[in-house]
């Protein structure tokens, strides 16, 4: 088997407004009953005229705004979307061409770039030929892995919640973590651990609420679109 991520650029909706906001990040989740867009960016100029076209993209699709929050840093969007089609959409690419999607899809810039498990070496070449029949497309990169490591093997992309909290916040979530806080039943208080970690109760109560509900956001689209196959 093969790990791939494949790289394309073409005409749609997502990949518009990532031309035009250079800075901005777009993940999508897509599991063919819903359908949720992640939009980040980190300058403060674009949000203005982001909060627009992605008012008019939500109200196009049909949209339920989810959230919209700022940290005074960077600006995140969220929508989910009714159910979608399946039918000649870029999943349904990969799926044809005999391979495994991972979401999300990541578009930034003029690119889109997809995770992909090949169950055979012809797959990435069938794969590439079939996404160039609809825009540009290159393998960006392809390894092979063992099929026994796909059980061990976590595709959530945790590193960008992770890299987006402060040293405290990470700090302050591990120690919980590591002191059994979140284990049931709970083997620590919030004021035992701050208390070994020298700083008060409430900085540290804050600074782990504040890492919490950035790994929650980071979460919403799997539990989302998990939920709403289901209930479909």
């Amino acid at each position: 088997m093969f790990e791939i991520e494949l790289k394309f650029r073409h005409q749609c909706p997502y990949s518009d407004i990532a031309k035009k906001f250079p800075a901005a990040r777009l993940l999508l989740w897509d599991n063919f009953q819903r359908e949720f867009l992640d939009v980040r960016s980190n300058d403060r100029k674009d949000w203005p005229r982001m909060n627009r076209e992605l008012d008019s993209l939500a109200k196009k699709k049909g949209s339920k705004i989810l959230r919209r929050s700022s940290d005074g840093k960077s600006y995140q969007f969220m929508i989910m979307t009714c159910a979608c089609e399946r039918r000649a959409s870029t999943v349904e690419m990969v799926m044809s061409s005999d391979c495994l999607f991972v979401p999300p899809i990541r578009y930034q810039g003029e690119w889109e770039a997809y995770h992909i498990i090949a169950f055979d070496k012809g797959a990435p070449k069938r794969l590439l030929a079939r996404f160039r029949r609809e825009g540009d497309a290159e393998i960006a990169s392809q390894k092979q892995i063992d099929a026994g490591s796909l059980g061990r093997a976590s595709f959530v992309p945790l590193v960008d919640p992770l890299s987006g909290m402060t040293p405290m916040q990470l700090n302050a979530l591990a120690t919980s973590m590591e002191l059994g806080y979140y284990r049931l039943p709970r083997r620590t208080s919030t004021g035992k651990i701050a208390e070994s970690l020298s700083v008060p109760r409430t900085t540290f109560q804050e600074h782990r609420k504040k890492a919490e509900s950035k790994l929650m956001a980071a979460l919403a689209p799997y539990v989302l679109t998990y939920v709403g196959g289901r209930r479909a």
